[in-house]
């Protein structure tokens, strides 16, 4: 037969060693004032305001969007010749409408043909001045962009500095690209 008086001797050390577990949390105390050691803020220290982190984030995702708006992928071309595809055309038109065609750097997606690269980078130019755009600037090399949806990034970087969200008070040229 068990005995009870034991099972409960040691059922209750149980469900005290448990509660202990449960209700320390995972903080680290030192010492007897209570003081964690091993906490992110200073002593004394104000921490950042909630959605510092996500705003900076999404100011970051805005920036490299919009920087991508700017790129002609290897899709962009029509096979391996130098002529834009129709969806190219668009990008291109819509960055002429919105102003933002004479001001950023194009970027040609790096190919291992050298002489297709540099035609691209011709016929790129060729059509955007033929669009109005003084003295293009067009590259060759390789996007850094993180993705975000090209119509959400136009929208924001458009709304800059009128109180937008992911707004950012220093934005300048896009200069992202390694060659």
């Amino acid at each position: 037969m068990i005995n009870t008086g034991t099972f409960l001797k040691n059922l209750m050390g149980l469900l005290i060693f448990i509660s202990m577990l449960v209700f320390s949390g995972c903080s680290h105390h030192r010492g007897g004032t209570g003081v964690d050691s091993l906490a992110d803020v200073p002593k004394g220290a104000v921490p950042e305001p909630a959605g510092v982190k996500l705003c900076q984030w999404q100011t970051a995702q805005v920036l490299q969007a919009a920087q991508d708006q700017t790129v002609l992928y290897k899709a962009d071309f029509l096979g391996e010749s130098a002529k834009l595809a129709p969806s190219a055309t668009e990008k291109i038109l819509r960055s002429l409408q919105n102003g933002t065609a004479g001001v950023q750097i194009w970027v040609v997606e790096a190919t291992k043909n050298a002489t297709q690269d540099s035609r691209r980078v011709d016929s790129v130019t060729q059509q955007l001045t033929s669009w109005g755009v003084p003295s293009p600037r067009v590259g060759i090399g390789m996007p850094t962009a993180l993705g975000m949806p090209g119509v959400f990034a136009e929208s924001n970087f458009l709304n800059q500095g009128r109180g937008s969200r992911g707004n950012s008070s220093s934005r300048s040229q896009f200069n992202g690209f390694t060659n």
